[in-house]
């Protein structure tokens, strides 16, 4: 995989958000993020999960994410394709399933370790104190 790409689309620090176009089974042309990548070393393979841009936060639990493979031309141009075996499909599925299980478990701890400023706090009489 060429750095840039590496910089674009797998780097969890970059400041961009990749958008993609994806057409979808009926030819209708899909703007969609990227959300995450996994790469599944046993097949030497990496994978993303998009979400369409259209999707609005309310409708976020009925949204399915899109599931693609990458890979790179000989150029070092990006391609992204579908997923056609279903064995390959699931094994994928559960690699992003675990993959946002952890990262929801991750971020769940740190807000229980954070806790609340105001939490240790002795409250006085006749003193209010709020966060900017």
């Amino acid at each position: 995989m060429n750095e840039e790409n590496k910089h674009l689309f797998f780097d969890e620090d970059s400041e961009y958000t990749a958008t993609i176009t994806v057409t979808d089974e009926n030819n209708n042309e899909i703007e969609a993020e990227i959300i995450a990548s996994v790469e599944i070393e046993e097949l030497g393979k990496e994978f993303v999960a998009l979400l369409p841009t259209s999707a609005k936060p309310d409708d976020m639990a009925e949204v399915e994410a899109l599931i693609l493979e990458y890979s790179e031309d000989e150029e070092g141009e990006p391609v992204f394709t579908p997923i056609e075996d279903e064995e390959l499909f699931d094994v994928v599925s559960e690699a992003f399933d675990q993959f946002f299980t952890e990262l929801t478990d991750e971020e769940e701890e740190e807000e229980e370790e954070s806790g609340d400023y105001l939490d240790n706090l002795r409250i006085l009489p006749g003193v209010s104190i709020k966060k900017d």
